[in-house]
Formats: structure tokens, sequence, C-alpha cells
């Protein structure tokens, strides 16, 4: 073994310690916190940006890899599941979902349709406890969560009952196999399978899946089952797979059009009615709910300021710039604003779907271009709302890695808008204005080197100058893309 690699791996193996160190001062930080609440947030700012900037160097190190090694990615493994062991071992501190979903797998223990009743209702008096209910947000509200996740709360509770620590170490294990996952798809591409770290390792996915124990940790590996699903042309399994992630997170659809780009009229069709189908199965046991059974989520919409349109940074900016007053005076541009994001997102998807793939990446690419996006124009106020699009980065190549990156790695700056008193505005302006300029600069650069292109390209009269098409298709055994030219 050279001496180079030698000390190649020693330093994967000190950054990954000193991410485990890191972990455990987040651990400590948080656990002497009060829930809620961010008592300290320079020192908790500290913490964080210092585990960004071992995050960085480590994301360094992957992409200057030359060779795959199964050490290397053993290294990635073992840190990635220490950290996580580390944080999901304390109660949450920012964010009480998880006690929600333990609550509506308890409901749903005892018979009861989880979307029928809020928390507080009087039918549900003798469910209610000081440890779970007490710690339930929004107990006047109904189950927001998708039948998916709510047979994934059932389950976790019949496995683990009111523990709300097993279920994020379930949550957490269910990340592992996400590793896995993608290390499996990179491989599938041609890549390093240590490039799983660029998600591995994120401090956002440590802090929202290790230690707050978000259920977008069900939807991620359902999605990238999809996408292998679509890499082999299997479309009736990409719809079932995206089915299922969409039905833990709705968003998930998002990636529906980049996952039929390279199926025909009647494949996608069929996609659909599969996909269609999948939905109305897994709602239908749940139909006695009547019309409570989306749950708390028209509620949420308006409690979020979707409805009113506040919640949009872009649309809340140009209010600011020009100093129209129309949220103030009532006059809220909100459905403008939906219809023109709408109208955005349908062009990127009739691109992402319509235009040919000049590479395996593409698909990846494409995909986290929609979630990029989506996030850009619909501004949550939640940082795990990230984690989808995270997940893609190993994959993905080109111009779409910059907004992706700025808008991913800037989400865990969205708690200090949340939750210190002040609700400082600056964290949007990094995280979403950031986001939104690094966007523009990539279609900006995108565009001009299609005019590049185009204007590159031969006469048409020129018939010497014209070369073969070629177009990309997927070796069954080698699992490889191979060009060949098309008749």
């Amino acid at each position: 073994m050279s001496r180079r690699a030698l000390d190649g791996r020693a330093a994967l193996v000190g950054l990954g310690a000193a991410t485990v160190a890191l972990s455990v001062a987040l651990s400590e930080e948080l656990s002497g916190a009060r829930a809620g609440q961010l008592e300290r947030p320079a020192r908790l700012l500290t913490i964080l940006g210092s585990a960004a900037a071992v995050y960085g160097l480590a994301c360094a190190w992957a992409l200057r890899r030359r060779r795959p090694t199964r050490l290397a990615f053993g290294i990635v493994l073992v840190v990635a599941v220490a950290a996580r062991l580390v944080l999901a071992l304390q109660a949450p501190v920012v964010s009480n979902d998880a006690y929600r979903y333990v609550w509506d797998g308890r409901v749903q223990a005892h018979g009861v349709n989880p979307y029928r009743y809020p928390p507080a209702d009087p039918a549900l008096a003798g469910l209610r406890d000081a440890s779970i209910y007490e710690q339930v947000d929004r107990k006047q509200a109904r189950t927001i969560y998708p039948p998916a996740a709510e047979a994934a709360f059932s389950g976790l509770y019949r496995l683990y009952g009111d523990s709300v620590v097993w279920t994020k170490l379930a949550l957490a294990l269910v990340d592992v196999v996400t590793i896995l996952l993608l290390a499996l798809l990179l491989v599938r591409l041609g890549e390093r399978p240590e490039r799983s770290l660029l998600y591995a390792w994120h401090p956002l996915v440590l802090l929202e899946v290790a230690h707050s124990g978000h259920v977008d940790a069900l939807a991620i590996p359902l999605l990238l089952v999809a996408l292998h699903a679509s890499l082999s042309r299997r479309f009736g399994g990409t719809a079932l797979a995206l089915a299922g992630a969409a039905l833990v997170k709705p968003y998930a659809l998002l990636a529906l059009p980049a996952l039929l780009a390279r199926s025909r009229p009647r494949q996608a069709a069929l996609a659909l009615a599969v996909l269609a189908a999948a939905v109305a199965a897994a709602y239908a046991p749940f139909l006695r709910a009547g019309g409570n059974v989306l749950g708390y989520l028209p509620g949420y919409l308006h409690e979020e300021g979707f409805t009113s349109g506040r919640r949009f940074y872009l649309l809340d900016g140009l209010e600011r710039l020009t100093g129209a007053g129309w949220l103030e005076h009532g006059l809220s541009p909100a459905g403008w604003y939906v219809a023109l994001a709408a109208v955005a997102l349908g062009a990127l998807a009739v691109l992402s779907w319509r235009r040919p793939l000049r590479s395996v990446q593409d698909l990846a690419s494409r995909t986290l271009l929609l979630f990029t996006a989506g996030l850009v124009l619909t501004t949550p106020a939640y940082p795990w709302y990230s984690l989808i699009p995270l997940a893609l980065l190993p994959l993905a190549r080109g111009l779409v890695l910059l907004p992706a990156t700025v808008v991913t790695g800037t989400a865990g700056l969205l708690y200090l808008n949340l939750k210190l008193p002040s609700h400082p505005a600056w964290p949007l302006h990094v995280a979403y204005g950031g986001g939104a300029l690094a966007l523009a600069l990539a279609g900006l650069v995108a565009a001009r080197r299609g005019a590049r292109a185009k204007s590159a390209t031969p006469a048409a009269n020129d018939t010497s100058a014209v070369k073969p098409s070629t177009s990309f298709a997927l070796d069954a055994e080698a699992k490889t893309w191979r060009t060949s030219p098309s008749r």
C-alpha cells in the first residue's frame, strides 16, 4: 500500500473522529436545552459551524478520490452509524414531531382511525399521559401525516410502545439503509461508494434524522428505490416506490417527471395508473374519517402562511422591495404567485421529462433540480424539507449542484429564525435568498452554454460536418451506460 493511500485513509479517519466528537458536543449542548428553546445560540452555532467545516473537508476528500476502496467506504459507514447513535439516544429538543409519531401509533393500537380525532378530543381522554401527550404539538389538530407514515407509526408502536428513543433509533437505522442504497447506486453509476459521505456525514441529516427523528427518513430510501427502478426502465416499480415515498412525504412527487424521462407514452400512462392505484389503496382503510382524511394539511397550509402568501420568501421580498404593501392591506397576490410558481415548476417538469438524457447522472440531476426549485419557490420554514434533495447530492452532476448545495447547506440556519425570540430574517436571506441567486446564476450559465452549443451546430446543408447522433441505453449486465449510433 502506498504512503499516499495510507495518508488519505488516515485523513478520513481523523475527519470521521472529528465528526463523531462534534456529534457528542452537539448532543450535550442540546441535552441542556429546554424543548423548543435555543438558550445558547452562539455556542450551538459554533458547534454546527465546526461540524460544517469538518464536513466540507470530508467532502473535498471524497470528491478528490480516484480509486474506490472497501476500507474507505467502511470508515464512512462506521462514522455515520456512530454519529447517529450519539444523537439518537436522547430526547428530541428542537422538534417535537417524534412525540406525535408515538401518539398516532398509540391511537391506532387502540383501534382508532388517526384522522378521526385530534389529541385533545374528549374521545381520546383515556389515552393521554404526561410523557407523550403533553409533548405533542397542535393538540387541537388532527394528524397531518399520510397513510404510509401512519402505517410506520403503528408498526413502530407495536414494536417499541411509548419509547420515543426507540422510534428515533429505528428511523436512524432506516437512514443507514439509505446510505447503503446510495453506495449501491453510486457503484452502478461507475462512481466511488464513499461519495455517499456527502449525505451520510451532513450535519443537517444528523440533526434532523438522528436527533429529531423526522419521518422523512422513510421517504428517502423509497425515492432511491424509485430512481433505481427508473434506471432499469421498470416504470411500474418506479411508480410504486414513488407512491410509497409520497405517502410519507407528499412533496416527493416532485421527482415524478424526471423519473419518467426515459419512458414511452404508454409506459408513462401505466406508471401514473399504478401510482394513483397505490395512493387510493393506501387511503381506503381510513375513508371512514370522511373529509378529515387529509388531516391537518389544509389547516397547516393556512397556519404556515401558504394561503396568505406570507410564507413565500420571494413574494415577501418583492413586496418589501417595491413597497407595495400587499400583505399589510390584505391584497396578497398569493394566488398569482402560486400560479407563476406552478408554471415555472411545470416548465422544469416538461424539460425534465422530454429532453434527451446525456448521461445516467442526468436523471439524478434533474430530480435534484426539481426539488431545489420547489424549495426556493415555496420556502418552507422547517429545515428538514431539505433532507430529500440532500440525498440526491452524491448522485447528481452539473450546475444544479450550486443551488442545491446552498439551499441544503444553509437550511439549518432556519432554526434561528424559528426559535430565537427576535426571529431574525437573515437566515432566510442566506438560505432562500442565496438559493434563489444560485439557482438564477446556474440558469443563466446553462442558457449561455445552450446558446453557444446552438451557434456551434453545423449548418443543416453541410452534411460533411454532421456527426452521427447518439442515444443512451442501459446495459443490463454491466450496469453501465454505453453510447450507440441511433438508427
